[in-house]
């Protein structure tokens, strides 16, 4: 039995060879271990393999003497010299012979030793199962590879929907892109959550919000009031006054209407237009007021209104004057023949039919002819007549026109005001500001101050979130004309807020306004 028949007997069955020397430390002989032979990685006093497995399996006594080892041989590469130079080593128990050379014995036992392919800890991430000449690892989670030592790359499928992964072992984190949420950032982040749209409604997008506002309201996030002074609406020295979503303007004496486009002069009254309209459409505009184009019958009339445009649009305005369609002949709105006096334009009248008079904003708002279909603003004409029902106090005379839309009060000696209402020498220095209107007491007067001013001459805003008590938990925000209740947390109050009869002073409505919060107005 040669070396190379346990070389092969124990490579065959899948197993390790040992040489005659166990080939640790010191025992290492080139003539008796050679690289190819396991080693033993126990401790032992002999260097001889059967020695070493002989105290193993019978105790310290000679290995001829274990009958474990009877007739096994091991690969001893260079042992031997002559024709048994390649011959094994081995060990005869009934003969109690060890030395023996296997060139000499035939079918005898091949000493293999079982490798453990597990005692290296293969399994860098894993558990390693010893087979024959081999090994199996089960790997832990997030680990791959015959030796559990590639890490699974858990973002390969791209799990971030709208951010960037980063793999761990077994596991991933996502770094969202701004706007979304989310393990997977795949929640968009709702904007709208903290209700930043003070006066609107809120629409929700990526990493960004819009407000739709609520008429009179602005900014980006609807909390600005617009100024709707901020067009000068109030015309002939009117002051404008500011209100949410609208505004009111205190007109002079002796005008009056939403933009003090109302004037009486001399008995008449005149309603000046803020848009343009072709002659045919202003004439019924002012018919549907109760009322005419206006006739221009004396110089003093032109003076009044040419002043009057000036001061208001500046414009181009029809007269009612015009040509009859078949022969230039000047007719008024009441179809009589014009008869002056009217100060024209030099060249003007043009001696043409079917043409409209206008006073021509270029030319010091003259007379000029024109198509009747161009484009102009027009002054409607009214006769003032004695009020259907007296607004006028302190025994003032009421006037109005266009149908009562609009009256004038005629005061007798010691009053004055809108209404007749102030007592001359008391109330003329207009003490009161802001609008508030002046009332004549005896020897004293008062003042009745608009909403959103108070004080003894209307000069001071109102301080409602000193006057006014927001449920238990909001917070007033005072806007001048009108006061707001607003819960900070309107997420976490969880139900809007339902308006009563005892949310607002009397004299005040209540408005809703978003999830938690209300509005204190004041009543029409």
């Amino acid at each position: 039995m040669t070396s190379e028949n346990v070389k092969s007997t124990c490579e065959a069955a899948g197993m390790g060879f040992p040489c005659h020397y166990k080939g640790s430390s010191g025992c290492t002989s080139s003539s008796s271990w050679t690289s190819g032979c396991i080693s033993y990685r126990g401790t032992s006093s002999s260097c001889g393999t059967h020695w070493v497995l002989n105290n193993k399996l019978c105790g310290d006594i000679d290995p001829r003497h274990c009958l474990p080892l009877d007739d096994t041989f091991v690969y001893c590469p260079r042992c031997w010299s002559g024709d048994n130079s390649n011959s094994a080593y081995g060990v005869d128990y009934d003969t109690h012979t060890f030395g023996l050379q296997g060139g000499n014995y035939n079918d005898m036992w091949a000493l293999c030793a079982v490798i453990d392919e597990c005692a290296s800890s293969p399994c860098a991430h894993g558990t390693c199962t010893d087979g024959v000449a081999s090994y199996n690892c089960s790997c832990e989670n997030g680990w791959e590879g015959n030796n559990c030592d590639q890490n699974i790359d858990d973002c390969a499928s791209s799990p971030c929907a709208h951010g960037t992964c980063t793999d761990g072992v077994a596991s991933y984190t996502c770094s969202c892109e701004i706007g979304w949420t989310g393990n997977n950032c795949d929640q968009i982040i709702d904007e709208c959550l903290s209700s930043p749209c003070a006066h609107g409604t809120c629409t929700d997008g990526v990493a960004s919000y819009t407000c739709s506002c609520e008429n009179g309201w602005g900014g980006t996030n609807c909390d600005q009031d617009i100024d709707e002074c901020a067009s000068n609406p109030c015309w002939l020295g009117g002051t404008c006054l500011d209100h949410v979503n609208g505004y009111s303007c205190v007109c002079p004496k002796d005008t009056t209407g939403k933009n003090c486009e109302t004037v009486a002069f001399a008995g008449e009254c005149y309603q000046f237009s803020s848009t343009a309209a072709a002659h045919p459409d202003a004439a019924r505009a002012c018919q549907t007021q109760s009322g005419h184009l206006v006739d221009v019958k004396d110089g003093q009339q032109q003076t009044f209104l040419a002043d009057t445009i000036a001061a208001s649009t500046g414009a181009s305005t029809w007269l009612a004057l015009k040509t009859a369609p078949t022969e230039p002949v000047f007719f008024y709105s009441n179809g009589a023949p014009f008869s002056g006096p009217l100060e024209w334009l030099p060249s003007e009248p043009a001696a043409a039919c079917d043409l409209c008079v206008l006073l021509d904003s270029s030319g010091n708002f003259l007379g000029k002819t024109a198509p009747c279909t161009d484009q102009h603003n027009y002054v409607c004409q009214d006769v003032l007549t004695l009020c259907g029902q007296n607004v006028c106090q302190n025994g003032g005379i009421c006037t109005s026109c266009f149908g009562d839309s609009a009256a004038f009060c005629q005061c007798p000696p010691g009053f004055d005001g809108k209404t007749c209402e102030i007592r001359v020498g008391v109330c003329a220095s207009n003490p009161c500001q802001n609008g508030g209107s002046c009332h004549d007491d005896v020897n004293s007067y008062h003042c009745v101050c608009p909403t959103g001013y108070q004080g003894d001459h209307c000069e001071s805003d109102t301080n409602w979130c000193s006057e006014v008590q927001c449920p238990n938990g909001f917070v007033c925000q005072d806007f001048t004309f009108y006061f707001l209740c607003a819960h900070p947390s309107p997420v976490a109050r969880g139900f809007p807020y339902q308006c009563s009869s005892a949310s607002c002073p009397d004299g005040m409505y209540c408005t809703q306004e978003g999830m938690a919060a209300f509005s204190c107005r004041p009543e029409e």
